[in-house]
Parts: C-alpha cells; sequence; structure tokens
C-alpha cells in the first residue's frame, strides 16, 4: 500500500468518526444519527468502546456495474469499508451478477442481501406511496429534493410511509438531476401523438402516459436497448445525454425531447434490512449515513458536469434535440392534476407522502421564482468570452 493511499485512509476514518463525534452526520441526513453526550462528557467519562465485531454485508444493485451508478455503489461501499476500519464492509453485486435488476428488493426482502440500490419506483408493486420517493411529475428539482430529504424531514417520512412497512430502512444514494423527456423514431407533436405508443416510462409519469392511451412498459437499464433495437418498444426515457450516450440508444433512436416533465429530478435509494440496520453500532450507522450523503451529492455533481459535453456529442451524431410543444406538456400538466392525486389516494400512506410533497413544493415554488427560475432568465443577459 502506497503511503498516499495509507494517508487516505486515515482521512476518511478520521472524517467519519469527526462526523460522528459533531453530529454531522445526523445533520446531513436527518436520521437522528450518533450523538456525544454533553453530561458525561463534562463528568469526564469516557465514551463506551465500540464493538470490533466485523460485519460483512451483501449489497445488491438494480443497475449495471459499467457507468456512473455502478461506480457510484463501488465508491460508497469502499467509503464505508475504510471509515470503518473494516468493520462493516460491503460486497457489491450489480445488475445480473446476484440477481436480476428489478429483484432487487426481493433479494433483500428474502435475506439474501442487506442492502439494495436502484430507484424507488421500481418497486411500486411493494408499496403505493414509494414512487413519491422517487420524483413527481412537475415536482422538485433535484436541490430541492435534497432540501426535503435532509432539512424537511423527507427521510424520515419515507422510512414511515414506505420503507419501514416492508421492513427497510431509507437513505437517499444518488440523483440524476432533471432527466430528459425521451427518444423516439418519430415526431411528438401533440397528446394524440402519445396514444397507442409502446413507451418505456417508469413511476408516476408512467402512470399518467397509460391515461393517455399510451402503452407504458417497465423494463431495466440492461434491456432498454435491445428492446429499442427490436421494436419490442416504439421509445424509451433513460436519464440524461450522458448516461443515454453511453448506453447507445442515440444509435437506434433519431428524435431527443425535452424537458423531462416526469422527473425533474429523481432520487435513488439505497435500502437496507431494517434488522441489520438496527443491529449496527451507532457509530456504524453514522458512517454509512455519512457515506451515503456524499455519494448522492457526488452522483448529483457527476451527472451535471458531463451531460453538457455529452449533449454536444449526440447532436454532433446527428441526434435531433427537439422541445415538447406547449400544448402537448399542458395537457400533460393538466392529467397530471387528476391522475397524480388518485394515485395518492389509495392508502393512508401515500395520501401522506403526497401531501407532504405538494406543501413542501408550493414553497418552492415561490422561493424559485423569485431566486433560480428568475436567474436562469437573467443569466442570458451577459455574453462573457475568454479573455
Amino acid at each position: 500500500m502506497t503511503d498516499q493511499k495509507v494517508e487516505r485512509r486515515d482521512f476518511l476514518r478520521k472524517a467519519a468518526v469527526g462526523a460522528v463525534a459533531l453530529g454531522g452526520a445526523a445533520a446531513l441526513s436527518g436520521c437522528g444519527g450518533a450523538s456525544t453526550s454533553s453530561d458525561a462528557s463534562n463528568a469526564g467519562v469516557a465514551a463506551p468502546a465500540v464493538s470490533k465485531k466485523k460485519i460483512q454485508w451483501t449489497a445488491v444493485s438494480a443497475f449495471g456495474k459499467a457507468g456512473l451508478l455502478g461506480r457510484a455503489l463501488d465508491r460508497f461501499a469502499g467509503f464505508v469499508g475504510q471509515a470503518s476500519g473494516g468493520q462493516l464492509t460491503i460486497k457489491t453485486y450489480h445488475a445480473g451478477e446476484l440477481v436480476k435488476g428489478l429483484e432487487a428488493m426481493d433479494a433483500v426482502l428474502s435475506g439474501t442481501a442487506q442492502m439494495g440500490f436502484g430507484a424507488p419506483y421500481y418497486w411500486a408493486g411493494k408499496s403505493d406511496s414509494i414512487s413519491f420517493v422517487a420524483a413527481m411529475p412537475f415536482g422538485l428539482t433535484a436541490q430541492e429534493q435534497n432540501a426535503w430529504a435532509y432539512n424537511a424531514g423527507g427521510i424520515e417520512l419515507a422510512d414511515k410511509h414506505a420503507y419501514n412497512p416492508l421492513g427497510l430502512k431509507f437513505l437517499p444514494l444518488g440523483n440524476t438531476g432533471n432527466q430528459m423527456g425521451g427518444w423516439y423514431n418519430k415526431e411528438i407533436n401533440s397528446a394524440a401523438d402519445l396514444k397507442g405508443l409502446k413507451f418505456r416510462m417508469p413511476g408516476l409519469g408512467g402512470e399518467i402516459l397509460k391515461t393517455m392511451g399510451t402503452n407504458v412498459i417497465l423494463l431495466p437499464g440492461s434491456e432498454v436497448l435491445v428492446a429499442l433495437t427490436s421494436g419490442a418498444i416504439d421509445g424509451t426515457e433513460w436519464i440524461g445525454p450522458a448516461a443515454d450516450l453511453g448506453k447507445g440508444l442515440h444509435k437506434v433512436a433519431k428524435y431527443y425531447y425535452y424537458p423531462g416533465w416526469h422527473e425533474p429530478g429523481t432520487i435513488l435509494d439505497a435500502f437496507f434490512d431494517k434488522k441489520a440496520w438496527d443491529a449496527l453500532t451507532p457509530e456504524l450507522r453514522s458512517i454509512v449515513e455519512y457515506a451515503a450523503a456524499t455519494t448522492n451529492l457526488q452522483v448529483l455533481s457527476e451527472f451535471q458536469a458531463i451531460n453538457n459535453v455529452a449533449i454536444g456529442k449526440l447532436i454532433g451524431e446527428g441526434v435531433q434535440v427537439k422541445k415538447y410543444n406547449d400544448d402537448l406538456v399542458n395537457a400533460v400538466a393538466k392529467r397530471a392534476e387528476t391522475v397524480i392525486p388518485s394515485l395518492a389516494s389509495k392508502s393512508a400512506n401515500s395520501k401522506a407522502m403526497f401531501n407532504n410533497l405538494i406543501e413542501f413544493r408550493a414553497g418552492m415554488v415561490q422561493w424559485g421564482g423569485y431566486s433560480e427560475a428568475a436567474f436562469m432568465n437573467a443569466r442570458t443577459s451577459a455574453n462573457f468570452k475568454k479573455v
């Protein structure tokens, strides 16, 4: 091991221990991590010794090993192992290595794995409320979702109304940022063009399209390109320029539409067997929370950084980037106003999630009008040039 690696390992361990001591991880995650006792400290009583028992977890992912999301899971697991001094190690299995991508939650629920990684709407068949954790059409941006998760009780709300009832513990483990609207081999000029279309779109956005006559199909990422190539689907949304370029969707579809009304920012979920989670020491739980919060920020930042380069490459490859017209977006938005509340009414849990989110959204719409939205309009007024 090189001196540089030793220094990095020591830094990570000290950073995590510092976060625990200061309550930093709890503040980041909003999950009430480890805390110190001021009474004990003032009395000169030493903190309880940390158990040296080594724990090994298995983690399964809905995403493939190649690409940003595969690297993110491996990086998360590596951080936890190093920061815990090897007390908690996580063996990662990407989609298809141990179980199929969409079987990740089943693997955790059955005890085959202690952790899963995916997108909350992949598990909609198990919970009426869980899709609301991922993204709501015309809902929150990624920045707003982080504000909700870490500072407005979002993590606790998701635990209470979606994950805990399944015997799971939730943490955000990434965000895609605003997604693109989708890939097609024909132009989409009106809501009528969506009728009869075989289109891959998970989550609440897919539920809206179903009511507009679209044949919505749920596929894991590993199957999207094959299905589009074979004609099994007529179109698909995936993530955004960088991920879509890496998957090769531009090789089999000509038109690339925006905006991604269905997913203005998509939380990716880490979910843990709650018994395994509760068995961790408070210090280890805080390390995992800190690692997850760091990974969440890293994933969002990386998507933001590489999408601009990727969209240029796609245009250079002949892709036609087109904007959904206002009439189509307005039609979808109006449908969303009835479909989403109807879905939220299915259970007390989904109703609680929805009502909390739309209340938070109202505040964000007001503040965003003064801040981000206003600035985006103003920014185009300045045309800087290199010096």
